[in-house]
């Protein structure tokens, strides 16, 4: 079959063939369909730092995905050939006290596909059973492609409490977006969003931003504080993973709310404990991946009742094997969610 592969140490990525998997009794194979290009992904086509202390090569790439199950190992039940689904890319070891309380989504043996393991970037991928997630018809499959980001966005913002709340969302890229949408769909009373790039912040007022800030060009702190007479936002997620954007929102947070880190800083980042979290009383809140399976069950509902529409988020849909395309226009900046799609598959 055709993969997208990190074959070796270095910058890019290229297109291969390899064998199709050989799936086990709790198992199935997937045909891939439609699948998203991450920031990890991108960061594996540079070769960072992060990058060559975690990838192994050679490697299939890629863990944002949907497709139709084409053959099932010998004990999955609840499943049938034909069915369109998605599936939670942390396997996870099941046993442990994390994934026995709730918390498999921070159990500390876990393996990812597309970085640990062989991932979607390819005709086909095999998928233990119990990480499928079935995709009902009236959503498409461009949308079901990308239920790992969007699950990344349901949990930031749902872990805080938002209804009749100020927050604010530092960071416009992609799961930025969707958690722009999910905030206004669970009834935040107002959503102010910060982006330094003017194709981003287009794309958050369509997504229902109030107020969009550019922090390179406004004093952020300043403008929240207008914004909420003075008292700072209830709940402010960062997506973003520079430094800026998490001062912003210590700073812009009022005493005794909540901010929600999602974005991966590329270092350490000094912060004012004493004045900026201590003595505001504020709540920090640590995000990884999605909460199994609550999250998942949580986004599928408001997609199929129709809350949130991601069709603003989506910006480019590429052939798979023009992936190149798709990951210069990530490079350029000026993209929501770059999609491959598999065509005539």
């Amino acid at each position: 079959m055709k993969a997208i592969l990190k074959k070796s140490a270095g910058k890019g990525l290229s297109l291969g063939e390899v064998p199709v998997p050989k799936i086990g009794p709790n198992e199935v194979l997937i045909r891939v369909r439609a699948a998203g290009i991450c920031g990890t992904d991108a960061h594996i086509y540079d070769w960072n730092a992060w990058a060559q202390e975690r990838i192994k090569p050679p490697l299939v790439v890629g863990h944002e995905f949907a497709g139709e199950i084409v053959e099932l190992g010998s004990q999955v039940r609840g499943y049938a050939k034909g069915e369109t689904v998605s599936a939670e890319g942390h396997i996870t070891c099941g046993h442990c006290v994390l994934c026995k309380t709730g918390q498999a989504h921070i159990c500390r043996d876990v393996s990812i596909i597309g970085v640990d393991r062989e991932g979607c970037f390819a005709e086909f991928i095999a998928m233990p059973a119990s990480n499928l997630w079935k995709i009902p018809p009236e959503v498409p499959i461009e949308w079901a492609a990308i239920h790992d980001p969007l699950g990344n966005a349901f949990h930031t913002v749902l872990t805080a409490d938002i209804p009749g709340r100020k927050v604010m969302i530092l960071g416009a890229g992609p799961i930025g977006l969707m958690a722009i949408g999910i905030a206004r769909a669970s009834g935040a009373a107002r959503v102010i969003a910060t982006e330094t790039n003017p194709f981003r912040r287009e794309l958050a007022t369509k997504m229902g931003a109030h107020q969009v800030l550019d922090p390179s060009h406004e004093d952020v702190a300043k403008a929240v504080a207008e914004a909420t007479d003075g008292l700072g936002v209830d709940v402010a997620c960062v997506m973003s993973g520079h430094p800026d954007a998490i001062h912003q929102a210590l700073r812009s947070v009022r005493n005794g709310g909540r901010v929600q880190l999602l974005g991966l800083p590329s270092k350490e980042v000094s912060i004012d404990l004493a004045n900026d979290v201590i003595f505001k009383g504020i709540t920090i809140y640590g995000v990884i991946g999605r909460r199994m399976y609550d999250t998942w069950q949580q986004m599928s509902e408001s997609l199929r009742a129709g809350l949130i529409d991601l069709a603003p988020v989506i910006t480019h849909r590429i052939p798979f094997e023009q992936f190149e395309k798709g990951f210069a226009a990530m490079a350029s900046g000026d993209t929501g969610k770059v999609i491959l799609v598999m065509e005539n598959r």
